[in-house]
């Protein structure tokens, strides 16, 4: 058995991203809470566990906690019919709430105060936009050179400071969806997809957004955040809808699992930094775990970082002189969407996914977060 206080992701499922658009979006018709409740009952299905036994759920959500009455986690747990017994809290770290979330939980079980949680995280972006109810104060701006809330400028400086070509970053958005489609074929994503259920009573099983392009395609898009800029929507993460779950414990509880789970949680850090370059919010974050863990670069076999923009990934690719073959292998945000509550968790069960079918020891799961920040979380498994 592994050591006390350890932390394990038993398993880990999501549903399909779908585009975010209130009328073409494939979820147009489908709830929030409704997506995330049928992602965590396909979870749950998954899992031999007592209900009862479970002392928390922490989901992660930026916009549909506000709309669909405010506290969304405990809304979900209700509607699948766990016991009441079960509290939620809902959280919102913007594109790390998820992430934030599953920390939450291993910060509660190292400590414990919990043995068993359930981790979440969704969001509708086509229901809420990214700027709904957005009022930020102008004080926040005075002290740079452009309003960092605009993340695809962000993108645009990362750009201009390593001087990343458009056609580089097309070439990492046809890579990206080639490595989609290659895991795919090879039915990598049959271990994380559970399927969906919409109003029609229609099954979706597959992501919308990925497709196949060719350079000379993407050279004939506009770029959307400067007339002179680099950053096209092929190039960056799509507005998407999406929901993740994960069953996350510590020795006892495993015990009571049969001893099966994924992968175990070995650390956790977030970072701040400026916000106009917080697309490298994953290279501060990442050396900080490194430095906490006493592990180098070599140690670690894959690198899953979300791909909010290629420019983003590529800048942080080359600070940490990752290896190609390292890093989101199979395919990542650019190809998929960027649901922003549920991206954390996503990328990790990607993460934990891909070291189990590549028996990889330490694996590195790592965003950056709008308003200059960073996270990174180092999985081990045994």
């Amino acid at each position: 058995m592994p050591n006390n206080n350890s932390v394990f992701i038993i398993d880990g499922c999501r549903s399909p991203i779908g585009r975010g658009h209130p009328e073409k979006g494939m979820y147009k018709n489908l709830r929030a809470d409704q997506l995330g409740v049928q992602t965590l009952s396909a979870l749950l299905n998954r899992i031999s566990i007592r209900h009862k036994t479970i002392d928390d759920f922490y989901l992660g959500c930026v916009g549909q906690h506000l709309e669909q009455g405010k506290n969304l986690a405990r809304q979900i747990l209700l509607l699948a019919g766990l016991p009441e017994s079960i509290p939620g809290a809902t959280v919102n770290r913007l594109c790390a709430s998820s992430f934030s979330a599953l920390q939450m939980a291993f910060d509660s079980i190292k400590s414990g105060s919990n043995n068993a949680v359930l981790v979440g995280g969704v969001e509708h972006m086509g229901h809420v936009p990214m700027t709904a109810a957005v009022d930020y104060n102008k004080d926040l701006f005075t002290e740079y050179d452009f309003q960092w809330t605009n993340m695809g400028l962000t993108a645009e400086k990362l750009a201009e400071i390593y001087e990343i070509s458009r056609e580089e970053q097309d070439k990492f958005t046809i890579e990206s969806n080639e490595r989609y489609f290659k895991a795919k074929e090879n039915k990598f994503y049959d271990n994380e997809i559970v399927p969906i259920t919409l109003p029609d009573n229609s099954e979706v099983l597959n992501d919308e957004d990925p497709r196949v392009s060719s350079l000379e395609k993407l050279a004939t898009l506009k770029t959307v955040f400067k007339e002179d800029g680099t950053i096209t929507a092929a190039n960056s993460s799509g507005i998407a809808d999406g929901a993740a779950m994960a069953m996350v414990c510590g020795n006892e509880y495993l015990s009571q699992a049969d001893n099966q789970y994924l992968v175990e949680i070995k650390a956790v850090v977030n970072i701040g930094l400026n916000p106009t370059v917080m697309g490298l919010g994953p290279v501060y974050a990442i050396k900080k775990l490194l430095q906490r863990t006493g592990l180098s670069m070599s140690d670690i076999g894959l690198f899953e970082i979300n791909e909010a923009f290629a420019a983003q990934v590529i800048a942080c690719q080359r600070e940490l002189k990752i290896p190609t073959e390292k890093l989101n292998i199979h395919g990542g945000a650019v190809a998929m969407g960027h649901p922003l509550g549920m991206s954390g968790l996503r990328i990790v069960i990607t993460l934990a996914h891909s070291m189990a079918e590549r028996n990889v020891k330490y694996g590195i799961a790592s965003l950056c977060v709008g308003q200059g920040q960073g996270v990174a979380m180092l999985l081990e498994r045994g």
